[in-house]
C-alpha cells in the first residue's frame, strides 16, 4: 500500500471488514472492533501485564497535565485523572467507543475528543507546549507517518515533559508473518510496510498497520529532539499464567509488548 495515498476507511474482501489506516483518521474504523475489544479488558495480557508495566513507565504523573492519544475505552485516561493527574485529555478516532466515555462523564478533569495522529494538532482540546506527560498505549503503529506522528507528540510536551508510548513488540509480527507466510523470521522483521492481519478480539476483522521495527519507533524519538529514558519489554508473571494460562501461553509465544518512555529535555 502507498501511504503517500488516503485509502477507504473500510473494505469489504472476502466476507471480511478489512481495517485500514487512513491519512486524516487512520483508525476509526475501529468502531467495528470498539465494543469486542473493550469487552475482552476483564481478564486480559492489558489487565494484568501491559497495564501495570506501563504504569510504572509512566512513573509519578501527581499534579501532572496529561494526554492520552489513542485512549479507547477510556479507562486508563480516568485512571490518571482519578489518581492525581492536574487534568488528562484523551483522544481516539473511533466514535465506537463514545459508549465507554460516557460512563466517564461524573470525572470533572477528564475531557474526550475524536481525532488521530495526522489531526491532532488541529484539535482545539490540544496545544503546543501544554502536556507534562503523554502517553499512547497501542495506537502508534495505526501513524500513517511515523516520524512526523512522534514530532506532533513532542510538539505537544512542555519542557521537561515525557512520552510514553507502547506498542505491539515488532517480534510478535515476525512470529505471525512467519507463520501465515512462512517469510524466515528475520525477513519477516525487516518488511516495514503495511500488512493485514486477522484481530484477535473478531477473526473476521483484519487490521492493517505499518510494522516498524524496534529501529524505528527509536530513530523516531530521536528525531523529534526527544532522549529515550527507559525500555520495557514486560514478561508473563506466574499469577498471570495461573489465571489465564491460554494467554500467558499466547504471550509465550508472541512476546507481548514494547514500552518506550522519552525524555524532553528543556
Amino acid at each position: 500500500m502507498n501511504q503517500d495515498q488516503p485509502c477507504s476507511l473500510e473494505q469489504r474482501l472476502g466476507g471480511y471488514t478489512v481495517i485500514m489506516p487512513n491519512q486524516r483518521h487512520e483508525s476509526q474504523p475501529w468502531d467495528t472492533l470498539a465494543q469486542a475489544y473493550a469487552s475482552s479488558r476483564q481478564v486480559s495480557a492489558d489487565q494484568l501485564i501491559e497495564w501495570p508495566a506501563q504504569l510504572r513507565m509512566c512513573g509519578d504523573f501527581q499534579a501532572k497535565r496529561i494526554l492520552d492519544v489513542g485512549c479507547g475505552t477510556g479507562d486508563k485516561a480516568r485512571y490518571f485523572a482519578e489518581h492525581g493527574a492536574a487534568s488528562v485529555v484523551a483522544i481516539d478516532p473511533s466514535a465506537g467507543f463514545a459508549p465507554n466515555w460516557i460512563g466517564h462523564a461524573a470525572c470533572s478533569n477528564l475531557s474526550f475528543a475524536m481525532g488521530g495522529f495526522e489531526n491532532l494538532a488541529e484539535l482545539p482540546e490540544v496545544a503546543p507546549g501544554r502536556f507534562d506527560l503523554i502517553v499512547s498505549f497501542q495506537a502508534l503503529m495505526y501513524a500513517a507517518r511515523l516520524d512526523e506522528s512522534v514530532k506532533t507528540l513532542s510538539n505537544l510536551l512542555a519542557p521537561g515533559g515525557e512520552l510514553v508510548i507502547s506498542v505491539p513488540h515488532p517480534f510478535r509480527f515476525a512470529i505471525l508473518r512467519n507463520e501465515i507466510e512462512g517469510w524466515g523470521h528475520g525477513c519477516a522483521y525487516q518488511k516495514t510496510a503495511p500488512y493485514r492481519y486477522p484481530s484477535p478480539w473478531k477473526q473476521d476483522v483484519l487490521l492493517e498497520h505499518a510494522m516498524p521495527r524496534v529501529s524505528d519507533y527509536a530513530n523516531a524519538i530521536a528525531a523529534a529532539g526527544l532522549r529515550i529514558a527507559a525500555v520495557d519489554e514486560p514478561a508473563v508473571t506466574e499469577e498471570f499464567r495461573a489465571i489465564a494460562p491460554e494467554k500467558a501461553a499466547w504471550m509465550d509465544r508472541y512476546v507481548g509488548i514494547l514500552i518506550l518512555r522519552a525524555h524532553l529535555d528543556g
